[in-house]
């Protein structure tokens, strides 16, 4: 069984003594012994948390591709978020510690994908441009809903694997022409987002246009 170290405020450590939780006074924390039931303990349980990814502003992306089903060009949407912001990591030395999130600020831009959460404010700025054909949906594929694009010509959906993670999608050009046909749009308010994906950095950057 692998160790649970627990979150207990000083305040309630007589607690979670009294349900079992043992103290290593090296790491200076409680935690679950083998054979308890974590769930007895569920109040000071490490808890991913919801968000993973955030930054002060951000821009909306803009490129196209072929529909799958229909065979047309149609318009697609992400998000890009610049130089200096950060994503949540779990930072624990080692499996016996879990749940040790730390922000982490990243010096290059990223495109994300398979984005599951974003707030009011950024949807309201995303469908003002995409007409609503960047919405969340579920996902066959991937056994989850997302934030995807449709075909604004037959409705039809379309998956982030091939315009994210194939070289030469919408969203990962492999030579300045081809990032010269995404555009960005940077919008001067906060970013936050729960998503699945994300690049490293983001190659020819400054051949993208801006409108």
């Amino acid at each position: 069984m692998t160790r649970i170290d627990l979150r207990v405020p000083f305040a309630e450590k007589d607690d979670a003594k009294r349900l079992g939780a043992r103290w290593d006074a090296v790491k200076k924390v409680w935690y679950v012994p083998a054979g308890l039931d974590s769930a007895l303990f569920g109040k000071w349980l490490p808890r991913e948390p919801e968000g993973n990814l955030r930054a002060p502003s951000y821009a909306i992306a803009q490129s196209a591709a072929p529909c799958w089903k229909c065979g047309r060009q149609a318009h697609a949407f992400s998000f890009l978020l610049p130089a200096g912001h950060e994503v949540l990591e779990d930072v624990a030395a080692d499996e016996s510690d879990e749940g040790i999130w730390e922000w982490v600020r990243v010096e290059t831009p990223t495109i994300v994908h398979y984005v599951e959460q974003i707030p009011l404010p950024v949807q309201r700025q995303m469908s003002a441009l995409s007409g609503n054909s960047y919405r969340l949906d579920y996902s066959k594929t991937t056994q989850s809903s997302y934030w995807m694009n449709h075909c604004h010509h037959c409705g039809m959906k379309q998956g982030d694997f091939g315009m994210h993670c194939e070289p030469g999608g919408a969203f990962m050009p492999m030579d300045e022409h081809a990032a010269s046909g995404i555009s960005l749009r940077f919008i001067g308010e906060p970013f936050a987002a729960s998503c699945g994906g994300y690049s490293v950095d983001v190659d020819f950057l400054n051949h993208m246009r801006r409108f």
